[in-house]
């Protein structure tokens, strides 16, 4: 279970705020009940020791590079909706990718206006997220704890029937037990982030969409240590047709922490990169209910503390249904 919720957190990091690789205009869909459901395998290859595997529970210095580790691991997703038939209006259920953050489950309802624009209002929860007891143990075996992230989300979709589009998350994140911050209180992990975006979707022609954009987060975080403020710009590309659907985005950010880590004597600073490619084909062997897509990207995170530097290459396929 543990090499499945990693790998699907990495890639709903990936999928951060990309939902519109994969969102459906209601004005589209049948009325009715409809939904996708998908399953597949990953692959995923990563030095960032933050990460829950069995493969890094021991690490023999915090200095240093890291060592590399990979999995192969089961892969599954799904996506429920119901759209009813006079205001268009939608009440969904599952793991969207368009849900920012690591792996769970979402519940929201989407209400289209005559102008084109959406309201999409949600509430999340992550129900398998591990992290470690303390991350700095060395020569010895580190120990998982849940740690348990739910809140709520708003996005505006096409305002006033622009490409513009609006949102915000607000979470709540406990550490079940935080033993590095029992020993630190600088390091306490428990506390709220908020993560605000923009975008606009220029269309290019009746396929093709680039969409550029802009992301704050605030981690307000009990330790000072772990609290943080985010920017992040990214660049997406879409290209949608019956039989296809193509999602290229690229990212660069910084996340700027409030205090010193006592662990390294430093106020860690990150620098965030991001590349992603998804391909989704449908019709797959000639059957209009099937879907299969493929997917690939690559994150690194360059920190100016060695220990937290971290590059993770990840793909996957699934193969899928839609009704």
């Amino acid at each position: 279970m543990r090499r499945l919720i990693l790998l699907l957190a990495l890639l709903s990091a990936l999928f951060f705020n990309w939902s519109s690789a994969f969102a459906v205009d209601p004005a589209v869909k049948s009325k009715g009940f409809s939904g996708r459901i998908s399953a597949g395998a990953g692959y995923m290859t990563s030095t960032d020791q933050l990460k829950t595997t069995d493969e890094n529970k021991r690490i023999d210095s915090l200095s240093g590079d890291t060592d590399w580790y990979d999995k192969f691991m089961p892969l599954a997703l799904f996506n429920l909706r119901y759209t009813f038939a006079e205001s268009g209006r939608q009440i969904y259920f599952g793991t969207p990718p368009e849900f920012s953050g690591p792996p769970g489950l979402s519940l929201g309802f989407v209400q289209p206006f005559s102008d084109a624009s959406r309201l999409d209002i949600s509430v999340f929860t992550r129900l398998f997220s591990e992290v470690w007891r303390d991350p700095y143990l060395t020569d010895t075996g580190r120990k998982e704890t849940r740690e348990h992230n739910y809140g709520t989300r708003f996005a505006y979709d096409g305002i006033l029937g622009t490409g513009f589009k609006l949102s915000y998350a607000f979470s709540r994140v406990d550490v079940n037990v935080d033993d590095i911050g029992d020993r630190f209180n600088d390091l306490e992990r428990d506390g709220y982030i908020h993560n605000a975006e923009i975008e606009y979707a220029f269309r290019l022609d009746k396929t093709l969409t680039l969409v550029p954009g802009f992301e704050l987060s605030i981690g307000d975080i009990d330790g000072e240590a772990n609290a943080y403020t985010g920017y992040r710009f990214g660049l997406g590309f879409r290209n949608f047709s019956k039989s296809h659907q193509l999602m290229l985005k690229a990212a660069i950010g910084r996340d700027d922490y409030d205090h010193q880590n006592p662990i390294f004597s430093k106020t860690r600073n990150d620098t965030n990169y991001s590349v992603f490619g998804m391909f989704t084909r449908s019709d797959l062997f000639g059957k209009d209910y099937l879907f299969g897509t493929l997917m690939a990207g690559y994150r690194y995170r360059d920190s100016n503390i060695g220990f937290l530097n971290a590059q993770t290459f990840l793909s996957g396929a699934m193969i899928g249904v839609e009704f």
